[in-house]
C-alpha cells in the first residue's frame, strides 16, 4: 500500500507531465536522497526542477499540498543554457547529482554530466582588478569600526559580524571557490582553512577591531589595491 507522501508526490508529478510543454523533471534538494515510496520516509518538503518550453528563463512556484511543501522551479531552454554558461551555483550544485523523474527527449544524462563538469571547474575567476576592488571595499567598511566608542555595543557587534561575513565570502571568491550557503559557510571554512577558522573564533571572544583586521589581512594579504581605486573612510 502506497504511503500518503508518495501518493501526493506522484499526483503532483503526473500533473506536471500532463503539461505538453514539460520536457524533463528532476528531483533535487534533500528529497532526492530518499525513496519516497517507503512508508516511513520523514520529509515534508520536496524540491523539483522542471525544464519546459516556456518563455521565461525561470519561474518559481511554492505550493503546499496536504501538509507537503513543493518548491518547483521551471526553466526554459534559454534559462538552462544561461545558468550553465554563467555557472550559477544554485543550479549546478543541484543538477550535478539530480535524480531524473521524467525525460521526454533523453536530455538528462548529457545535461547532468555537463553540470558536473562545470561545477568541478569552479566559479568564474575574478580578475586582479575585481579582487583589488573587493579588498578596498571591505577595508573601507572595516575602518568605520576603528573608533568603537562611536557605536553602541550591540551595533558594533552587528557590524563586526556583517563585515566578517564579507571577508569570508571574499576568501572564497578570490580563491576561485564556490561560496557555501550561509548556514554552512563556517563549517566549510573550517575544513578548507583551519588557521583562518581559528582567527575568526578570536573575534567572537571580544569583538575587537584588531582581531577583525587580522582576519582581513590574512585573507587579502596577497592582493594589491590598485592606485586608481579611491579609498573612502
Amino acid at each position: 500500500m502506497e504511503n500518503k507522501l508518495y501518493e501526493i508526490y506522484k499526483e503532483e508529478i503526473e500533473n506536471i507531465i500532463k503539461d505538453e510543454d514539460t520536457e524533463a523533471i528532476f528531483l533535487v534538494g534533500s528529497a532526492k536522497s530518499y525513496d519516497l515510496s517507503i512508508e516511513d520516509t520523514k520529509i515534508n518538503d520536496i524540491d523539483i526542477f522542471v525544464f519546459s518550453n516556456q518563455d521565461n528563463n525561470q519561474i518559481r512556484v511554492i505550493k503546499e499540498v496536504q501538509g507537503i511543501e513543493f518548491d518547483i522551479n521551471y526553466f526554459s531552454k534559454d534559462g538552462v543554457r544561461y545558468f550553465v554558461n554563467s555557472k550559477e551555483y544554485f543550479f549546478l550544485n543541484e543538477m550535478k547529482d539530480a535524480k531524473t523523474i521524467y525525460d521526454k527527449n533523453n536530455i538528462s544524462y548529457g545535461l547532468i554530466n555537463l553540470c558536473k563538469s562545470k561545477y568541478m571547474e569552479g566559479p568564474n575567476e575574478l580578475s586582479q582588478g575585481e579582487k583589488s576592488f573587493l579588498k578596498s571595499e571591505i577595508e573601507s567598511k572595516i575602518q568605520r569600526l576603528k573608533f568603537k566608542d562611536e557605536y553602541q555595543n550591540y551595533e558594533y557587534e552587528f557590524l563586526t559580524n556583517l563585515y566578517l561575513k564579507d571577508i569570508i565570502v571574499g576568501y572564497f571568491s578570490i580563491n576561485n571557490k564556490w561560496i557555501p550557503k550561509d548556514k554552512k559557510i563556517i563549517k566549510t571554512l573550517k575544513k578548507e582553512n583551519e588557521e583562518l577558522f581559528n582567527l575568526i573564533q578570536n573575534i567572537y571572544k571580544n569583538y575587537r577591531y584588531e582581531d577583525l583586521m587580522n582576519v582581513y589581512n590574512y585573507v587579502f594579504d596577497n592582493i594589491t589595491i590598485s592606485k586608481n581605486i579611491k579609498m573612502t573612510y
